[in-house]
């Protein structure tokens, strides 16, 4: 199971922006039809043999970044939650999404992905200190499942027989 798909990233940001990120061909040869297209799955028959290369290409490209930012997700949660996480609450995905668009532009980050990305790898790891749940589905209201258990801490021992001198 997956936070985020090709399609959601399209719809979160634009065919455009990613799809000039995920085409690392020069001359860009995925236009914003054909990278649509790619996303959803559709038939690529109608473009050029090239084009359609590129466009596995980026499909390529877009995945990885899309699997990269599942497992640093998954990496946090799985402190608190049994993964796989059902059912996957939008928060994921909204993650899911800026952390791959942050691996997208590799070296050429702009500020606002920056700051996005920074703002979401705190929430994560609020999530993994059990400082912040992910909330409840928002189709269903149910909760994803939780590891964590009650935990009793304690500032050590007030009273022992060594530290008593004698008394006990």
């Amino acid at each position: 199971m997956t936070y985020a798909t090709p399609a959601d990233m399209i719809t979160r940001f634009s065919v455009k922006e990613i799809g000039q990120r995920a085409d690392r061909t020069v001359p860009r040869l995925v236009t914003d039809a054909l990278m649509k297209d790619a996303a959803a799955g559709n038939s690529l028959a109608a473009y050029s043999a090239p084009q359609q290369a590129a466009a596995a290409d980026a499909m390529v490209v877009l995945n990885r970044a899309l699997a990269d930012a599942h497992n640093t997700i998954d990496t946090y949660i799985s402190a608190r939650y049994t993964l796989p996480i059902a059912p996957v609450p939008a928060i994921l995905g909204r993650i899911a999404c800026n952390l791959a668009r942050r691996y997208l532009y590799d070296d050429q980050v702009t500020e606002p992905i920056k700051q996005a990305y920074d703002d979401d790898m705190k929430v994560l790891g609020l999530v993994r200190d059990g400082k912040a749940q992910l909330g409840a589905d928002a189709t269903t209201n149910e909760q994803p499942t939780s590891t964590a258990g009650a935990e009793l801490v304690s500032g050590g021992r007030v009273w022992s027989r060594e530290n008593s001198g004698g008394f006990l």
